[in-house]
């Protein structure tokens, strides 16, 4: 049996690899974003930490360079905390920039794909058409070959 060839193959593969390049980035960009947001939850867990601390050593006698640090350690935090909220926002916008690309490479490959689909079916179809018609060629040969092998049966209207 002869075997289904898509001529555009190679475009598929292409496709293909775009697909996973698109998929790539985007896995690179979300898992930045997932660090950043963890950085962000485990300064504002400090934060609290410090907060309550920093309350506790405000019972009785104050200890102001305890106070000071603290203030320093805050300023310092929130300002790294705005940046890091700054960067989580360019990401956010990279991450929806890198779906819309895969989406748009996923499109490309199942366009490919479906012509792919649509030429195998229709070579399925050439295919059970010409073996049908061998088939129908092999029946008739082997009819033709059992009348021409059997002897001539007698029939009514040719004994005189």
């Amino acid at each position: 049996m002869a075997k289904f060839v898509f001529n555009l193959e190679p475009v598929l593969q292409q496709r293909r690899l775009a697909e996973d390049q698109c998929q790539r980035d985007l896995a690179k960009v979300t898992r930045e974003r997932m660090i950043l947001l963890d950085q962000l939850r485990q300064m504002q867990t400090t934060i609290v930490t410090s907060k309550r601390d920093l309350r506790d050593g405000l019972i009785g006698q104050v200890d102001m360079d305890r106070v000071g640090n603290f203030a320093r350690f805050s300023g310092q935090t929130t300002a790294r905390a705005h940046q890091l909220v700054t960067r989580i926002a360019a990401l956010e916008k990279q991450v929806e920039s890198s779906r819309a690309r895969l989406i748009d490479a996923a499109k490309a490959r199942k366009a490919i794909e479906r012509l792919r689909e649509l030429q195998f079916q229709k070579w399925k179809q050439q295919q059970d058409r010409r073996e049908s018609a061998m088939l129908d060629e092999i029946g008739v040969g082997a009819f033709a070959f059992h009348l021409m092998t059997q002897p001539p049966s007698p029939t009514s209207g040719d004994a005189a």
